[in-house]
């Protein structure tokens, strides 16, 4: 499989098929028994443990199904943490200025100061992806988005994350379950037992 700079790509397929572990293969955090893993022309298993983590700071943003937001942070500190994390020689005014703008890119720069116990469960997931993009990172991958929000909601977040990503030139890989999200995608591959086979072309 490969995916170009700004696609969209969905993973589909029943539970325990592999969807999960491609995610982690992805990431850097498994690596393949067999076969390659390059991320912007990098072989992933050639590189150390220091490195993937270098990769994965530099490189790559993660949008989970569970937000996984630090509850005593504001939502511009969520985001202005991994994107210290990510370019630590900014310095943090800079730092927290890109934040504000990512927050403000969907949707929430009116909600900058609000912790997560007092945004909607659509505006934690957009804190989330706010906090995915900031760095503008070359391959986002998206473990079921959508899957904690009702329809409408998620639709909303999803329209932002395929607009973001094509604004910046990032690659998606995003596994889901949802048939009309599935189709929003530039292609969809099905994971069976392991092995990936293009399903769908969406013009």
């Amino acid at each position: 499989m490969r995916v170009a700079p700004a696609e969209v790509v969905a993973i589909v397929g029943p539970s325990g098929s592999g969807k999960t572990s491609l995610l982690m293969l992805l990431a850097g955090l498994e690596r393949a028994t067999s076969g390659q893993v390059k991320v912007r022309g990098q072989e992933l298993s050639a590189l150390s443990e220091d490195d993937l983590a270098r990769f994965r700071r530099k490189s790559l943003g993660i949008v989970f199904q569970s937000f996984h937001l630090i509850p005593s942070l504001t939502a511009l500190d969520n985001v202005a943490l991994a994107l210290e994390i990510a370019a630590p020689e900014l310095p943090m005014h800079k730092i927290r200025a890109k934040a504000a703008d990512a927050l403000t890119a969907v949707g929430l720069g009116q909600r900058l100061e609000h912790r997560p116990t007092a945004l909607s469960g659509g505006e934690q997931q957009r804190v989330g992806l706010a906090r995915a993009m900031v760095a503008n990172p070359p391959l986002l991958l998206a473990d079921e988005p959508t899957g904690n929000l009702d329809q409408t909601t998620g639709a909303v977040v999803v329209e932002l994350m395929f607009d973001l990503a094509r604004k910046n030139g990032t690659a998606v890989v995003l596994i889901t379950h949802d048939p009309a999200l599935a189709a929003r995608a530039d292609r969809v591959f099905t994971m069976t037992q392991g092995e990936l086979t293009e399903s769908t072309v969406v013009s």
